[in-house]
């Protein structure tokens, strides 16, 4: 029997799911869990033990969709009626016969989520003349001055003021000073630290 014969069966035997598939690629159907990414199928059993198969072939079949692949004497098929909202299903084929027909039911990964801390740095431009100051209260008196090029971190922000701890640039006596400085000055970016 040849392989679109064989996939014929395997539709007409099939009860399939929707074309809007799950938003998840991890399923169980039965005992097994599977994993179809892109054109890529890999099915675990209980024990763990897993078979990856690639270079799925698409198919479509008088109102049906579906991905097939082969290992040997075996076909390993997920289908799914289209305009329908019935199911998605694994079935594997041995040679002719149909040997497991599971619905395959969507599995939600559980990816601990992982809080991400931002720093925002900053770097000193658009001084024309003299230098920007690095005061002690916003707006209150300078305890040091910053150039164009200095590289700084954003600890707080209160209306146009910055509070910053000055990192390194071209005037080495500030790093290592904080204190709050016109934002207008500085141009910042934000990034993820660990």
């Amino acid at each position: 029997m040849n392989l679109k014969l064989l996939l014929a069966a395997a539709i007409t035997t099939c009860i399939v799911t929707t074309a809007t598939q799950a938003k998840a690629d991890t399923y169980r159907a039965g005992k097994f869990k599977v994993t179809i990414n892109a054109n890529t199928y890999v099915g675990c059993d209980a024990k763990g033990q897993c078979l990856k198969l690639e270079n799925g072939t698409g198919w479509q079949d008088q109102g049906y969709r579906g991905m097939t692949w082969s290992n040997g004497d075996y076909y390993y098929s997920v289908s799914w009626k289209e305009n329908s909202n019935e199911g998605m299903y694994l079935t594997i084929v041995n040679k002719d016969k149909r040997i497991f027909r599971e619905k395959l039911v969507s599995v939600e990964e559980k990816v601990p989520k992982v809080e991400l801390k931002w720093a925002i740095w900053c770097d000193v431009v658009n001084i024309k003349t003299g230098q920007l100051a690095l005061r002690f209260t916003p707006n209150g008196k300078s305890r040091a001055g910053l150039n164009n090029g200095n590289h700084v971190l954003l600890k707080k922000q209160e209306g146009i003021w910055a509070y910053v701890d000055v990192i390194r640039g071209p005037n080495k006596k500030v790093e290592g000073l904080e204190g709050w400085v016109n934002s207008n000055y500085l141009t910042c970016t934000k990034e993820p630290i660990d």
